[in-house]
This record gives structure tokens, sequence and C-alpha cells, in this order.
């Protein structure tokens, strides 16, 4: 009998097949669906924001003072029937003190009351945003595109270079490229963050975040610089991105998106990601 090859799949690695060619995988179960809420606080964590467990808010609170709602908000949100009033009036007051617009996030079918997200727009909060968390178990075979794109990952060092193409990517401020530098240098040599970067002739092309953390994977800050768009790079990298993911071990991986932004809505979907929650972003006309 002939020696097998020196180098050979393992024998519970995942088949190379089309991400759709099996049957419909089990969505997450509860307690996934709580560590997809957490993560996000994570992320924005990551992102540059203090973070912080507080039980006497019944929230986790973000707090980066001159960052806006993105960065200072509630999360997290589990009160009750008797206390909901008080415990948003509480929020409030400690993001007002940080001279920020009062900011919840909402999680639909996770935060409690059930019904908070409209009780909180009948006493006068506004939705400023709604996005979707999408996830999958499994990925799509990587799609072939033309010579030439070359799949980097950031190091500290390089980081520099990869914020400003992030930037550029989703028309974020000047001002803020210094924190953003130090922050996401940070993840990366400490090993929270795995960054990637795709050029195009040597030229930055698109740019994604993967966070592994509590057996699911996070994919963030995914874009294509815009004279690049609607060539198929969205697709690879995203495919590359997941499969690195479930690599790592994960039992899914998941992303959110802008519940108004078809096109990605409809990449992701070809990718089979799924829909798993909705969340809003309430803000305070107090």
């Amino acid at each position: 009998m002939s020696e097998p090859p020196p180098i050979q799949r393992p024998a519970n690695a995942r088949a190379r097949r089309d991400a759709r060619d099996d049957a419909a995988p089990i969505g997450p179960d509860a307690a996934e669906s709580e560590g997809i809420e957490r993560a996000q606080a994570r992320l924005v964590e990551l992102g540059g924001a203090a973070r912080a467990e507080e039980p006497a808010l019944g929230a986790t609170l973000l707090e980066w003072p001159g960052r806006g709602p993105a960065f200072n908000h509630a999360t997290c949100l589990r009160w009750s029937n008797g206390d909901w009033r008080d415990r948003a009036a509480l929020v409030a007051a400690r993001l007002q003190a940080q001279g920020e617009a009062p900011c919840l996030i909402v999680s639909d079918s996770l935060a409690t009351p059930a019904d908070l997200a409209e009780r909180l727009r009948r006493e006068g909060w506004l939705e400023i945003g709604r996005e979707v968390v999408m996830w999958t178990r499994r990925a799509a075979a990587v799609p072939h595109l033309e010579g030439g794109l070359r799949l980097e990952a950031v190091t500290a060092v390089r980081a520099d270079e990869y914020e400003a193409v992030e930037r550029r990517i989703f028309g974020i401020v000047e001002r803020e490229a210094a924190d953003r530098r130090a922050a996401l240098a940070a993840a990366i040599d400490r090993g929270l963050l795995r960054v990637y970067l795709v050029r195009e002739a040597g030229v930055p092309v698109a740019t994604a975040r993967l966070m592994v953390e509590d057996g699911l994977a996070a994919v963030h800050g995914l874009g294509v610089v815009p004279e690049q768009r609607r060539r198929g790079l969205g697709r690879y990298l995203t495919t590359i991105v997941t499969r690195a993911g479930l690599a790592l071990g994960a039992s899914l991986v998941w992303l959110s998106v802008d519940v108004e932004n078809a096109a990605a809505r409809a990449l992701y979907d070809g990718l089979d990601y799924r829909p798993a929650f909705a969340w809003q972003r309430l803000l305070s006309t107090d």
C-alpha cells in the first residue's frame, strides 16, 4: 500500500461545498443571541469606548464623551414592567452628565419588557437607526475574481494605512483618525481583532474586521472603496472572512446591516446569511 500524501485535509474538516447545498441550518439559540448582543457592545469597546456592566442601570453602558450616540449608549437592556421608566431616566441622566444625548440600543426579542421599544417611543424616544443581525453557520465557495488581488492580514504597524482606507469607505471624519488608529492598533496587538485588507495591483480596495470571542465570530467594518464597488469584491471578502471565523472554531458568524441597505442584505442573503433579530437606536428628545 502506498504512503498517504504528506499533507491532507483533516477527517473532520468542513466539506468544500456551496453554502446552500444542505438543509437549512438551525438558527441561533438564546445563548448565542445574547452572545451576539454582548459582542456588539464589545466591538464598540474595541473601537475606543469604555464599556461597563451597570447593574443599577440594568444595562451595559458604552461611553466615549464627544463621540456621539455610536459610542455613547446603553445596550443589553433587561428591565421590568415596573422599573423601565426609572431605568431609562437613569441612563439618560448618566449620558447627559457626560454631555451626550441619551441613546438606547433596543434588541428585538432580547430586551425586556418585550415591547420596550414601543413603550419608549410613546415616551418621546425617537428611532434614529435600525439594523438587522444576520448569521450563518457555513461559508460559500470563494468566488473566482480576476488576478491582481491580494489579501493581507493587517498588523498593528500597518493600522494607520488600514484605518485611512476604512475611514474613506464609511465617510468618517478625519478628526477621529488618531483615536481610531490607536484603538485599532491596540486591538490587533492584543489579538482581539483580525483585520483584513484587499489590494488590487498594490492599491487598497476593501476592508474587514473579524472578532472571535465566546465561540461566536463577528464580521465588522466590511466595505469597498466607492470606485471599486459592484465588482464582486464584497462577496469575495465576506466569504473569506466567514471561512476564517468558522475555521477559528466559531459556532456561527454574524454581522449587522442597515435594514434600508437592500444591496448589502441581498449580498449576505446570497452567502447564506439569515436574519436573527433587529435592533433599534433610540434617542431621547427631552
